[in-house]
């Protein structure tokens, strides 16, 4: 029999039997955060608090949705709107009144966005948000139909390309899949709607294209530029970590770059080959050292933003199409690849998240390949 207390994990709560009749769990940690558990297995985080004379019992999502440590922020957010004079239930009536796509995007974004998600990734949706879906602000919810978004999408594949269209359609149902959680009643209208399939892309620095590279590189003025290229090239790393990086996380003693926070939300030791170390102090000397590889005094963070118009005058000079800047990432894995190199070191080398983002990277081995084929053709010619 499931205890009505137990400290909540994802395990835990994961591991909570299914009983005929309902029943609830209460978090140690965080009393007022409980878990219900349905005959038919559903598990429904709820906050549940005496205010002003009764229970209100508030529900945040079910487990699978949100992880534990997201209910346990939410209860937190709850807990606080009571002693606020608050009830969080009255808040989510509110929903029901016909609110407007602008309201309900605030609300997202105060009540979700910048509490649970990245702020690089709020900042990129507020943008989405504003180019793509804006022009419904001012519309209920419910007027707001699936032909419209749909066509939205549909246009946005053929002019700005697949990767456009599927962030903007998994924003905008985020967005009404929240709302549903807060209480309203009505239709997602992005339901049926299917993301565009992406293919990999596999686009990489060709042998015969090293060379025009480098001398394009190597001839542009600034020597700030010049080190940001070898260093992507050089590390395989992320160009926003690049871009972001740190003179006090560079150890020329130890040949390595720290990175405190990587896309994956994980810090990663890089290190650092010979060629770009002597680089590296080069820039050191012209820069001074202080703060940042790439300072920029144009740029609100205070570092480059990424050089788009050198890339481009890069590629001119070269002669080289299709490629984009974050090829350069690509290029090392690639190599690596064709090299021999196993997926799980390559995986480490690009610190991918899960091994699936590795998998585009090996069908470049064919060293295994090669290897069974001349066994199997020594072996055909002793049989001669």
């Amino acid at each position: 029999m499931a205890k009505n207390e137990i400290t909540f994990s994802e395990a835990s709560v994961r591991d909570l039997p299914v009983r005929e009749k309902r029943y609830e769990v209460a978090d140690i940690k965080q009393p007022a955060l409980k878990c219900r558990i349905t005959p038919n297995g559903v598990k429904t985080f709820i906050v549940c608090k005496f205010y002003q004379g009764s229970c209100v019992r508030t529900t945040l999502g079910r487990f699978g949705d949100i992880t534990v440590k997201n209910a346990r922020l939410l209860a937190i957010r709850h807990l606080q709107q009571f002693s606020q004079g608050i009830n969080p239930n009255a808040e989510k009536r509110k929903l029901h009144d016909e609110m407007t796509l602008d309201a309900l995007w605030e609300k997202y974004l105060t009540d979700y966005a910048r509490v649970f998600t990245a702020k690089k990734t709020v900042e990129n949706n507020i943008s989405i948000y504003r180019r793509r879906f804006s022009r419904w602000g001012q519309k209920p919810l419910s007027a707001i139909n699936r032909h419209e978004i749909e066509a939205l999408i549909l246009k946005l594949r053929r002019t700005e390309g697949i990767s456009a269209a599927n962030k903007s359609l998994t924003l905008i149902r985020h967005i009404f899949n929240k709302a549903s959680e807060w209480g309203w009643e009505g239709r997602n209208p992005t339901t049926g709607i299917k993301k565009y399939h992406l293919a990999s892309r596999e686009r990489f620095l060709r042998e015969d294209e090293f060379s025009s590279f480098f001398k394009a590189v190597d001839a542009l003025d600034s020597s700030m530029h010049r080190v940001f290229f070898y260093m992507l090239l050089y590390t395989g790393q992320r160009c926003g970590n690049v871009l972001a990086a740190q003179w006090k996380h560079i150890d020329f003693k130890m040949r390595t770059w720290f990175i405190p926070k990587t896309k994956n939300g994980t810090s990663l030791t890089v290190p650092l080959t010979d060629a770009l170390i002597e680089r590296l102090r080069e820039l050191y000397a012209f820069t001074g050292g202080e703060c940042w590889l790439f300072p920029s005094s144009q740029s609100a963070t205070g570092y480059m933003n990424e050089p788009q118009h050198i890339w481009r005058r890069i590629k001119r000079i070269t002669g080289i199409t299709n490629l984009r800047i974050h090829d350069l990432r690509r290029t090392v894995g690639s190599y690596e690849a064709m090299n021999g190199v196993s997926l799980p070191i390559i995986s480490k080398t690009l610190n991918h998240k899960t091994f699936q983002a590795t998998q585009v990277y090996s069908r470049l081995d064919i060293s295994p390949v090669r290897e069974a084929l001349n066994t199997v053709v020594e072996q055909f010619e002793s049989f001669r």
